[in-house]
């Protein structure tokens, strides 16, 4: 291995603490006989960091492709669903009561009784929706044992 002498400027007072004392400090607690070889094994632990991050992110996709087509399609179309609905319906709520088509009483405290049967309705359609999906994905997949 060829060896080259090259010079190597630092500020003192770095904003991310990268200084001349601080490699002296990594020096002296690695037992390396230079600042050279100082430098050469921080290169080499961010060579090694940096595949070790690339695996990393390369097992993070591995697991998403395999949980992503596994996850209830339901949930997450109700999840984003859900609080957009319950903004509304406080919305609606509050200007039926505010407009005097229900008892002027706080509008946390009454629902309008047409929202609370529109409520009931959604709420046995997205029931009636996970039955049906359930039973068809019971009946399409070989019998598991743990159902």
């Amino acid at each position: 291995m060829k060896k080259e002498r090259h010079f190597v400027y630092l500020e003192d007072d770095s904003p991310r603490n990268l200084s001349w004392k601080w490699i002296e400090t990594f020096q002296r607690a690695h037992n390396l006989a230079s600042r050279g070889e100082a430098l050469e094994k921080l290169f080499n632990e961010y060579v090694v960091l940096k595949k070790q991050n690339q695996s990393d992110n390369d097992l993070a996709k591995a697991i998403a492709r395999e949980i992503k087509p596994q996850l209830d399609p339901i949930r997450i179309r109700t999840g984003y669903v859900d609080k957009n609905v319950r903004v509304l319906t406080n919305l609606l709520n509050s200007y039926l009561i505010i407009s005097g088509m229900e008892d002027s009483i706080p509008v946390t405290d009454i629902v309008a009784e047409s929202l609370r049967e529109t409520q009931k309705q959604v709420a046995d359609q997205i029931h009636a929706y996970q039955v049906a999906r359930k039973d068809k994905l019971t009946r399409s997949t070989q019998g598991d044992d743990d159902e």
